[in-house]
């Protein structure tokens, strides 16, 4: 199966457990680092949930002939409508009553991990020389599709939307031993311009200033 047997569009809210698996198939490391137990996947698509409130247009998906969810890719162009959807749709009193009534069975530990590693985040992104609100946010392929160039088409729909719309710079972070993945953002014209770390170790930032190359 090739990446032409895929079908690529925009999300849409029931696709968001199915973005939730694959974020745990493609991902078990971080779960396993925040949770004791593994999660339900209707606590993974929370996230998910607001990122599609926030900017649906940003939101990707690559669906299978059989309607699994192979890859997604979330790059919105104003990474601070995010907290802004958080608090005026109310997702933040939500998740916090469910959080405080047992229904995420999440302790307290894993909670405050997730808020340090978000606010060293909003710290590094707030640095003058990486500064950017349009942002590769999450990008994921399910280790069953991966070697298919789904990654790529989908990292493309979402630079040619920003081009589209003059958004620049772009920003992502990437882990420095993924190799795949540093080798696919330099061909699209990313460069390395500095680093951030959380709980789990080092992430590589990096830029790109002008439109995306036809290749």
């Amino acid at each position: 199966m090739t990446a032409l047997e895929y079908t690529f569009r925009n999300a849409a809210p029931g696709d968001m457990e199915g973005v939730a698996r694959l974020f745990m198939q493609a991902f078990p490391e971080s779960l396993r680092h925040y949770f004791r137990q593994q999660p339900a996947p209707s606590v993974v698509a929370e996230p998910f949930r607001l990122c599609l409130a926030a900017e649906p247009q940003g939101f990707f998906v690559a669906e299978a002939p059989n309607g699994e969810i192979a890859g997604y890719l979330f790059a919105p162009t104003r990474t601070s409508r995010i907290a802004r959807t958080a608090l005026s749709r109310g997702f933040l009193l939500r998740w916090f009553w469910r959080w405080i009534s047992g229904q995420y069975g999440i302790g307290l530990v894993p909670v405050k991990g997730l808020i340090t590693n978000k606010l060293d985040f909003l710290a590094s992104a707030r640095a003058p020389k990486v500064q950017a609100e349009a942002r590769i946010l999450s990008l994921a392929v399910h280790p069953a599709h991966q070697g298919k160039g789904l990654a790529s088409h989908l990292c493309r729909r979402g630079l040619e939307r920003f081009d589209r719309l003059g958004a620049t710079p772009v920003r992502l972070e990437v882990r420095p031993e993924n190799a795949p993945a540093m080798a696919l953002y330099t061909k699209l014209g990313f460069q390395p311009v500095g680093s951030t770390q959380d709980g789990q170790g080092e992430w590589r930032i990096m830029l790109r200033h002008s439109p995306m190359q036809r290749l």
